[in-house]
């Protein structure tokens, strides 16, 4: 693979500063990538040539400068890229007929209730005034009445928007 030669302006101490951050970065990255794919041992020249089109990658307008905005630019890519490839993961476990479209039922699945912790300790709490392990309906009634009388502080039967807001309940 012959090694394309990028031009660069860049100051020596900018040198100094991006090129050890790029190599560490850059270059652990093409690597590790090299031994997971059970490839040969990377080259010198290949690791510079893989850093080379690396840096041109954020390089967008190819002065031999990386700025910020283009090192931000090309990771945004690279995250709107990943994003992409994982929903496109998401979409095909839910497409179940793999027809390329999304049912009612399949998009459901997307929806997991068993990540939502419940627990009925706090009701029978609040309602089960006996302790016996179950809410009746007059059990439930009188907590419930409890907190209408509560808030109707006139004691009119109504509960008023006025007397909500005083118990903290509405604006």
């Amino acid at each position: 693979m012959a090694a394309k030669i990028i031009r660069m302006r860049t100051p020596i101490y900018m040198f100094r500063i991006i090129m050890p951050a790029a190599l560490f970065a850059f270059g652990t990255a093409a690597v590790a990538q090299q031994s997971e794919a059970g490839e040969e041992p990377l080259s010198r020249s290949d690791f510079i040539a893989q850093m080379d089109t690396e840096y041109a990658r954020y390089d967008g307008d190819s002065n031999g400068v990386l700025t910020p905005e283009e090192i931000v630019s090309t990771q945004r890519q690279a995250a709107r890229n990943e994003a992409l490839r994982q929903n496109a993961r998401v979409f095909a476990g839910l497409d179940t007929d793999g027809n390329g479209v999304l049912t009612s039922a399949e998009f459901a699945a997307l929806a997991n209730p068993d990540a939502i912790p419940v627990d009925a300790a706090p009701m029978l709490n609040q309602f089960d005034s006996d302790k016996d392990g179950v809410i009746t309906l007059v059990e439930y009634r009188i907590a419930t009445q409890g907190n209408f009388d509560r808030i109707d502080t006139d004691r009119d039967g109504i509960v008023t928007t006025m007397e909500m807001r005083a118990a903290g309940i509405a604006k």
